[in-house]
Parts: C-alpha cells; structure tokens; sequence
C-alpha cells in the first residue's frame, strides 16, 4: 500500500508530483506527524490538529521555523491541486541536523473508513500489552504499530487496546477508548492518551447534554462490569466494540447510539461553517 497517493504533495512548501515522494522515513523509529479528514473538500476541525501538532513538536523539544497557518495554507492548497473531495491528509515532520535540513511533508495518504455495518454492528478489539512512552504527544512509534499490527494478523480484530504495567487500559493504537457504566462514560485519563479530536469533541457534548462523564483509569478485571464500549478518532468517528479478546459487549447500546448521533451532527455543523466562509 503506498504512503503517499494523489497527484502531488508537498515538500517544504513546494507543490511537487508523487513521483518524487521519498517514503525512507517510515524506517525511522519515531517521526512527529498528524492525520486529519476531508471531507466535501474541506479539512475537518483542521484547526484543532495544527494546535495539537505545535504542542507535539513543544513536548518533543523540536525546532519548527513554519506557522500554522503557512501549514494550514498549504493543506489547503494540496486539497485543490489534486481536486480533492474525501480521504486523509498527513502532515509529517522531521528535524534535521541544521534548520535548513528540515523536512515538512504534506499529503495524501490511504485511509480505510470502517464501514456501515462496523458502525451498526461493532468491531472487534484485542488487549495488547505495552504504552506509548509520550502519549500526549503525536510521535510515531514505528516498533509499538509493528507489534500491534502482528498481533492483530489473523485474529479478526480490528482494533488493538494498549494495557499498562499497571493492568490499565490507557488508550487504542490508533484510537481513543470510551467505556459505560451504569449508564455513565468513563475514559483514560488525559495524561495517559493522545487527546484526541476526536475524544475531545465527544467530551464537550457530553457536558453540552448533561450525560455523565468522567476520566479515570479502567482496569482490565473490571471489564467484566461494562455495559458498552466505543472507540473514537479522526477515521472512526464513534464506532462501537462488540468484544474484547473473548468478553462480548453490546453494540447497539443507547448511549453509544446518541453520541454517533450528536458527533455526526458536529461535524456536519462544523462543514456547513467552513463552506459559509468561502
């Protein structure tokens, strides 16, 4: 699968085609980057991913000689030069030994949205254990995805959970994690995850509707006591669990059912703002 699709991306700036995208950096072992939707032609909640990328590069200590807005124009702009309508922009940066050796890439990249039935029904998730060692931050972790994904090869998961030494559940690897309980919502708490868009929007209309909400740790041997469980990102929305490992959850749980419902109508408030704009 190729990391980079379209017709052009960007480099430092510079509009160029996808033939000349060099893809060695996926080697490294750790790079900042940040992922986010479009959809209709407009970037989604684009603003809330360049904050959360200027506060990866503050926590990673890294130089960074762009604004978010040069970075937010230029996302903009690789949405137009390849005419684009919906999928997923990256944004990947890596320092170099001297500022002008530093690199920032733009573009396209695959995603795989969970389908229609995923939503109605749920997905399947695993229990994996080992953490990120900078969670608030949006640093790949080249060896953690790779362990991840082996584990998953083959057991008809689609999702897996990361487990602490403590026996928490912090966080998906590529997700966020919502639990209910007695009709409440618990999440990991924010110290522990990436903070999430996605999690963060989800925790707003939970305080906008009154619905119970509050972050706190989960462990594993209470799994048994929750009534539902939802993952959440910027490719997922809200997508229910139907098991984890062997232990089935409802999917179609009331809660999980609202807040699709009220996520959904977010965003499409959200595009509506954006198209007034132009």
């Amino acid at each position: 699968m190729p990391e980079c699709i379209g017709r052009f991306f960007i480099r430092n700036g510079r509009l160029m085609e996808v033939q000349h995208f060099d893809s060695t950096f996926l080697a490294d072992p750790h790079y900042i980057y940040e992922v986010f939707r479009v959809v209709g032609g407009i970037p989604l909640f684009i603003e809330d991913h360049l904050d959360r990328l200027q506060k990866t590069i503050t926590l990673t200590g890294a130089r960074f000689r762009w604004s978010l807005s040069e970075i937010g124009t230029q996302a903009k702009d690789l949405v137009l030069a390849n005419n684009m309508k919906t999928g997923n922009i990256k944004i990947v940066f890596r320092p170099g030994h001297a500022p002008d050796m530093d690199q920032l890439l733009v573009y396209i990249t695959e995603h795989q949205y969970p389908t229609e039935n995923q939503y109605r029904k749920g997905v399947g998730v695993m229990l994996f254990r080992g953490v990120r060692q900078n969670p608030n931050a949006k640093v790949m972790d080249v060896e953690l995805r790779r362990q991840t994904r082996e584990h998953k090869s083959g057991k008809g998961v689609y999702e897996a959970l990361l487990v602490d030494h403590n026996g928490c559940i912090t966080e998906g690897s590529r997700t966020n994690v919502f639990f209910i309980c007695n009709m409440e919502l618990i999440t990991p708490p924010l110290e522990d995850v990436l903070p999430g868009i996605t999690r963060k929007y989800i925790i707003q209309l939970c305080r906008q509707l009154n619905i119970p909400i509050k972050e706190e740790k989960v462990k594993v041997k209470d799994l048994p006591d929750m009534e539902g469980v939802f993952i959440s990102g910027t490719s997922r929305k809200v997508l229910p669990v139907n098991r984890i490992d062997e232990l089935p959850f409802e999917a179609d749980h009331p809660l999980t059912r609202q807040l699709q419902e009220v996520f959904n109508e977010k965003v499409k408030k959200y595009l509506e703002s954006q198209k007034a704009k132009v």
